[in-house]
């Protein structure tokens, strides 16, 4: 009789049943499961109150802010939104001020400090961008002064760019209160991928592509939103444009 064993083996007790995920710890503190437990808690407290046995506005309304810093944190720890962990660190902060307001730790209310707070971010983040600039694009060998990159700021105006003498290579838009269109349809790309960096304070940006082309969005969203109104078409896509940058009670849309 051999009784061999290989400890790295699993016996079929110990094997996840057929169709089921395996165990994923990150699922344990999953946005979802976050929300869930807060909606159950909510539930139990207003079922206390209805039973007599405490008064559930007075918990409500100390504990509610600790609801936005669990789904915050949910939202940091996920690994397959990169993009929400921004608004999840906003999420914590608002929370933990006005807990601590609720307590009387903190004499300065969160929202005195919201309006300056945002213009400070907005106009730090100008600064940055007109200082380090967008990332330099990919040099295209001997094509160095036959290629185009765009740059367009647009405050408290409007402005069309259509790029279309030589091949594009990226862009850089701002629009701060303003809008500008930005119509690629009749360009080319001679790389396989482009980049446009992006920012939007109050204002929008259209980007019109060719039908060959793909969008990847790497845009944070803060009170704003990004839309891709493409139609869909059979053209196989063989370049692909990625939008990056912020929006800030904004909008940016891709269109074909």
């Amino acid at each position: 009789m051999d009784f061999d064993h290989d400890p790295r083996e699993v016996s079929g007790r110990d094997r996840p049943p057929e169709g089921r995920p395996p165990h994923d710890h990150q699922a344990l503190f999953s946005a979802r499961l976050v929300v869930g437990i807060v909606i159950v808690f909510i539930g139990i407290i207003l079922l206390a109150d209805n039973l007599g046995w405490f008064e559930a506005r007075y918990v409500l309304r100390s504990l509610w802010p600790l609801a936005l810093v669990c789904v915050g944190v949910a939202m940091v720890r996920s690994p397959d939104h990169r993009r929400s962990r921004s608004w999840g660190w906003v999420l914590i902060t608002v929370g933990i001020w006005l807990f601590l307001d609720r307590l009387g730790w903190i004499t300065v209310s969160l929202w005195h400090l919201l309006l300056p707070g945002l213009l400070l971010f907005v106009g730090g983040t100008l600064v940055w961008r007109a200082i380090h600039g967008p990332p330099k694009p990919q040099a295209i060998s001997g094509a160095e002064d036959h290629v185009e990159f765009v740059r367009s700021f647009a405050l408290l105006s409007g402005c069309e760019l259509r790029p279309v003498s030589r091949p594009f290579r990226g862009a850089d838009l701002t629009a701060v209160m303003g809008g500008i269109k930005l119509d690629l349809a009749d360009a080319r790309m001679e790389t396989d991928s482009a980049n446009v960096e992006v920012f939007a304070f109050w204002g929008g940006i259209e980007i019109y592509v060719p039908p060959d082309w793909t969008v990847t969005s790497k845009v944070t969203t803060l009170l704003g939103g990004f839309v891709d109104k493409r139609r869909p078409t059979s053209v196989v896509p063989t370049k692909t444009l990625i939008v990056r940058g912020m929006v800030v009670m904004g909008g940016i849309e891709v269109k074909n």
